[in-house]
């Protein structure tokens, strides 16, 4: 059984931190791994970029935790943007493998808006987002999961708020198919 231990980052950690204290960043470090972790796997399909990503979010923060005041905010969310604007700028490095679907594309079928009766689990989830095409998994999750919205995810995708609303509108169309389509052939199998 595995027990997660709730840690948060005081001022006097940040203040070790930015006194360059390797002790006390690697206690963050320890603290907030799998949290950097959940969150790049998300973003990013490539399982061989996750430990290169996570190092590089992680020297990141070190370089950066000058900027950090946290009288503006809690360190867990000013981690949790680094974090997604590095998966993000990983994603326009590799943009030249990965494109977003323009406008002039047929859009999935449309599927009725039935509620599916069956919940799915986290390992599900992510398989699902995983095989998402890259355009829409990387909106869905910028709005859907970290909510931003369309105008911010046009600023970091560098598309137009239009267009984040189409892709956003293309991702549920395409979960809720390909979602359709393996319940179908899990009931298929399932002897009566």
């Amino acid at each position: 059984m595995l027990i997660e231990i709730s840690f948060t980052v005081d001022e006097h950690l940040i203040e070790e931190i930015k006194a360059k204290n390797t002790e006390a960043f690697k206690r963050m470090y320890n603290a907030y791994i799998r949290y950097v972790y959940s969150i790049v796997i998300r973003y990013v399909r490539n399982s061989s970029d996750h430990q290169d990503l996570i190092q590089e979010i992680f020297a990141l923060v070190f370089l950066k935790i000058e900027s950090f005041n946290s009288n503006k905010g809690d360190f867990k969310i000013w981690l949790r943007k680094i974090c997604i604007n590095q998966c993000i700028n990983y994603y326009h490095k590799n943009k030249q493998r990965i494109q977003i679907e323009s406008l002039d594309t047929e859009p999935p079928t449309n599927i009725p808006d039935e509620d599916l009766q069956f919940e799915l689990s986290r390992t599900e989830l992510l398989a699902f987002l995983n095989a998402m095409p890259a355009g829409y998994r990387e909106v869905f999750m910028l709005i859907v999961i970290d909510e931003y919205s369309h105008k911010e995810v046009g600023e970091i995708l560098k598309i137009s708020p239009e267009t984040s609303r189409s892709q956003l509108h293309r991702a549920k169309q395409w979960l809720k198919e390909n979602i359709s389509q393996n319940t179908l052939k899990l009931l298929t199998h399932v002897s009566y």
